[in-house]
């Protein structure tokens, strides 16, 4: 993957000529985030702010159990239903909702994380580079269209560019990243279970994908970045008679509510969902209504669920999308209050208190929002809900500056410009400007 991901950053033509590309050896947090404001248009994210809080808080456990250093960690929820994940460099981690599908614990999708994340530590993508310095420009514009291929999921363009002419080429990159996947099992199978997890779910994730690839499934895009092979499933075996287990997860789910996120995550996959332990067929129907404008039915639909169900964090955050539709103020206040007891610093809390805002005769900005937007710029998640609410409430100012941001992180920094200009065309003279200071100074940074 890392190798893939180097050819993508080297490659005029996949880069825009306005994002400033920083060197990956000097700076490996700017590398990235140019990789990402390049490419975001074509990853499908997934903008579910309870999604994204949650993967951050898988991360940050697994983050205190290997060496990272400084370097921050971007969570990224991807629509795609294929099975995958892949992690980038600048410490970005994406997954696709397609790995809800086939993953039956919490335990089994930190497998997943605890291996990305020891690429990340193992700096693979630096070794890649390494690797790759004696390529020809064509031979990494050639891996450059290949990740294209992969990140879109154009699984015939990718085909053909092996049948190209280079296959002899990428069967060397594929022999070099097996070593670089054993060197990633072995990391991370130690951070899975120092940050209380069963160390055995690697194993059930191994054992899975080669139970899926010996049945030719094509959709494992996983395997198209993470080859499989034998002797990875028998030396992780043998590596775990050496650690020490609790015998159980210290989950941030329950399996319970691992459940239901699955049913949330794999609305409308075509592929079946396996070994679940909850039928999420009244989920979806609730999510269709909803979907459907139908927000009273799916309220009340929703509200007759067990309360086991409902009470889970994922739960919590479809009965407060639902309460937010209908405009339950009451419901949508006490979800907040259960929720803060648990995760009062997520983002998620701050754009429904952004929404409860926009529903006042005079409609502000809660300062906390402001506060979450300072500190975490890189939130598109944030930067949409201020647009809504700008859009709901008649402030274009704001969304302008909304707009502006959103283009800037879609790597778009002249129209980005543009949107700044006009946002200070018409700033009203009693609000401070420090928002659009702190906008110009970002753009120019990128400059």
């Amino acid at each position: 993957m890392w190798a893939v991901i180097t050819g993508v950053m080297l490659s005029a033509g996949l880069v825009r000529a306005e994002s400033r590309l920083p060197d990956l050896r000097v700076d490996d947090v700017g590398f990235g985030q140019a990789w990402l404001r390049s490419t975001r248009g074509q990853l499908n994210e997934r903008i579910d702010p309870f999604c994204i809080d949650l993967l951050e808080t898988w991360l940050s456990r697994l983050r205190s159990h290997v060496d990272l250093g400084p370097l921050p960690l971007t969570a990224l929820c991807l629509s795609n239903s294929a099975f995958n994940a892949f992690a980038a460099p600048g410490g970005i981690i994406a997954v696709n909702r397609g790995v809800y599908s086939a993953l039956a614990t919490e335990a089994e999708l930190m497998a997943v994380l605890a291996h990305e994340i020891a690429h990340l530590s193992l700096k693979h993508h630096l070794r890649g580079l390494r690797q790759q310095e004696g390529l020809s420009p064509a031979r990494l514009a050639m891996l450059a269209g290949l990740f294209a291929a992969i990140a879109t999921e154009q699984g015939a363009a990718a085909q053909s560019l092996i049948m190209g002419g280079q296959a002899a080429e990428l069967q060397n990159q594929l022999a070099y990243s097996r070593e670089f996947e054993r060197e990633a099992d072995r990391v991370g199978v130690i951070a899975l279970a120092d940050a209380g997890y069963r160390p055995e779910a690697m194993i059930s994730v191994l054992r899975y994908l080669a139970e899926q690839q010996a049945r030719g499934r094509t959709d494992l895009a996983f395997l198209s970045t993470h080859p499989l092979g034998i002797e990875r499933q028998s030396e992780l075996e043998g590596r775990l008679s050496g650690l020490t287990t609790t015998g159980r997860d210290e989950t941030i789910l329950s399996s319970v509510g691992f459940a239901v996120y699955r049913c949330l995550q794999t609305e409308g996959v075509e592929q079946p969902i396996l070994r679940t332990q909850l039928d999420c067929t009244e989920i979806w129907a609730v999510l269709k209504a909803y979907r459907n404008k139908q927000f009273d039915e799916a309220l009340t639909r929703w509200m007759a669920a067990p309360k086991e169900i409902r009470h889970t964090l994922p739960g919590l955050d479809l009965t407060v999308a639902l309460a937010l539709a209908t405009r339950d103020e009451p419901l949508v206040q006490a979800t907040l209050d259960e929720f803060e007891l648990y995760y009062p610093d997520w983002v998620m809390l701050e754009i429904v208190k952004l929404e409860l805002a926009s529903w006042q005769s005079d409609p502000e900005v809660p300062r906390s929002f402001r506060a979450q937007l300072i500190a975490r710029p890189d939130r598109l998640d944030a930067w949409r809900a201020l647009a809504r609410f700008a859009e709901t409430t008649g402030q274009a100012h704001l969304l302008l500056e909304a707009r502006a941001w959103d283009l800037m992180l879609h790597g778009q920094l002249k129209a980005a410009e543009g949107q700044l200009r006009e946002a200070k065309r018409v700033w009203p003279a009693a609000l401070e400007t420090r928002p659009l200071e702190r906008l110009e100074t970002a753009l120019k940074q990128l400059q």
